[in-house]
């Protein structure tokens, strides 16, 4: 966005609240104008207008930028996904799900994020959590939603912040950061892949491992017919 949507979008606000105190002189409306061109300018002007025009229909005071952030999130970031339409979807496949299933890589068949917060509680002990809402012994109901929220916020909150974070100011706190890290940054990133690569081995086994049983299953579900044709039990 330049500075000339910059003027256009804040004149819009101007005209829309013209109570505000925020635009008292010259000055104020200059800095705001600024401000915008600065913190927008990595960003569509037209989507922009289009946060703005939704927060003036919805809301009696002036933006501060953050809020036409989230709604431009709302419009331009679709797969960053709230916790209870991922929860719904989650606890869908574990009413779904085989009781036998071990979902050893969710991020195949959810959102890295989704994924990332099975992962962190277990499948196996949030499918547990999930069936025990069946047992009228049981204290506690819900505690199956609650484990994983609390797993998958934190990932959704660091997505809508870094989202709404513009891209040129993104790369230059990375770049402060690579050049400031020390030795306890890389200690934790070289246990990272350390723990990835244990992970993916593991993986690795398991899947031989059902590979393994199922053909097993398969041969002893065959029985010999005639000729010497394998027939199917």
């Amino acid at each position: 966005m330049s500075r000339s949507d910059a003027i256009k979008l804040v004149g819009l606000v101007v005209t829309a609240y013209p109570n505000s105190d925020k635009f008292s002189d010259g000055n104020a409306i200059n800095n705001a104008v600024n401000l915008w061109a600065e913190f927008f300018a990595d960003d569509d002007a037209t989507i922009v207008a289009m946060a703005l025009k939704k927060h003036i229909a919805t809301c009696k005071f002036p933006p501060q930028i953050s809020e036409i952030k989230e709604i431009m999130l709302e419009i331009c970031a679709p797969d960053i996904i709230a916790p209870d339409e991922a929860w719904a979807v989650v606890a869908s496949h574990l009413d779904n799900s085989s009781e036998h299933e071990n979902l050893t890589e969710p991020q195949k068949i959810f959102p890295v994020a989704i994924a990332k917060a099975i992962k962190a509680v277990g499948y196996r002990n949030l499918r547990d959590l999930r069936r025990r809402r069946f047992d009228h012994s049981a204290k506690k109901t819900g505690l199956d939603r609650v484990a994983f929220l609390q797993a998958y916020e934190p990932e959704y909150d660091r997505a809508r912040k870094n989202a709404m974070i513009p891209i040129s100011l993104q790369a230059a706190i990375i770049q402060t950061q690579s050049a400031l890290s020390g030795h306890e940054r890389k200690l934790l990133q070289r246990t990272q892949k350390n723990l990835e690569a244990q992970e993916a081995q593991k993986n690795k086994l398991f899947r031989r491992i059902e590979n393994s049983d199922c053909e097993l299953f398969l041969t002893d579900s065959l029985e010999c017919g005639e000729n010497g044709k394998a027939v199917v039990n």
